[in-house]
């Protein structure tokens, strides 16, 4: 056994920052935004590093590896296929097979999803750190979703893989992917900031979290279609999550969808989540690390 000390090094900056909230309840408003953003810029060399640790030792010691990545898919879609054989859940009409049409909408899912499960347990993951260097905290949760983002890249290198495999190419929509996918990656990040707080209070939290996700991805029309009519159908009329996911596949898979406007009013929505977010995570992580 041995261990890997990683340096840092705290003192290219001669500046010294005290983190307190009695300091940040004094700030107004427009200097707490300036500060909050000034704080991502000036330790993005922070944010790089704790990303590249995290990735080298994330299946270091796992079984399986990289494996996993690919494998849950597969998983997801077999149980999904038996359910619509057994006639539980019905697929549905779908535009291309059913591998691209799953695959896909699974890798999507598992952005919100596992993201949402890595960003919550950020800060209790990384209590050794968090209790003994001065540093923005949010830098934990920015370095986290890289991860998350990571992981997507692999997995449509899978999606295009089985287009291949078919015969068939995505539309030319998927080169604007990052753009669209924006709005999915924000509002994971706003809930994210919300639950890392309350992870830290209520260690449970990271459970609920895990448990209901299971269970909603079946209320969610990512594996099968959107049905015409019945519970599932209203609930996802107002559910922000299904456009945020399904907006992009469709338009990946055909170029064209229905819901612009849900699409427009649920980004909206995840710009509104993310700056909430990550201005009471700013207010409040001074007081984080004493419930640590």
């Amino acid at each position: 056994m041995y261990i890997k000390f990683y340096k840092i090094d705290l003192m290219k900056n001669n500046n010294i920052r005290i983190y307190s909230s009695e300091n940040i309840y004094k700030q107004g408003m427009v200097s707490i935004f300036r500060n909050m953003i000034a704080n991502i810029f000036e330790n993005k060399e922070l944010i790089w590093q704790l990303f590249l640790r995290d990735f080298k030792a994330r299946y270091k010691q796992s079984l399986l590896g990289w494996v996993w990545i690919f494998l849950m898919p597969f998983i997801t879609m077999g149980t999904f296929l038996l359910l619509n054989i057994s006639g539980v859940i019905k697929i549905g009409e779908i535009p291309v097979p059913y591998p691209i049409f799953g695959l896909l909408g699974f890798s999507l899912w598992q952005i919100f999803s596992n993201g949402w499960a890595v960003l919550t347990r950020s800060i209790t993951g990384a209590s050794v750190l968090v209790t003994h260097i001065n540093f923005p905290k949010e830098v934990l949760i920015f370095s986290s979703i890289g991860q998350v983002i990571v992981d997507f890249l692999i997995r449509l290198i899978l999606v295009l893989v089985v287009y291949l495999i078919y015969g068939l190419l995505p539309t030319v929509w998927i080169l604007l992917l990052p753009l669209y996918l924006l709005p999915l990656i924000l509002i994971t990040l706003g809930l994210g900031f919300f639950t890392t707080i309350l992870n830290v209070v209520i260690r449970d939290t990271i459970h609920f979290i895990s448990v209901g996700m299971s269970f909603f991805l079946f209320l969610m029309p990512i594996m099968y279609t959107i049905p015409e009519k019945g519970i599932l159908a209203q609930f996802n009329k107002f559910n922000p999550f299904f456009f945020l996911i399904n907006t992009p596949r469709s338009l990946i898979i055909s170029g064209y969808t229905e819901f612009w406007l849900e699409f427009v009013i649920s980004s909206l929505l995840a710009i509104i989540i993310f700056v909430f977010g990550w201005l009471i995570f700013y207010v409040v992580q001074p007081k984080l690390v004493e419930r640590i």
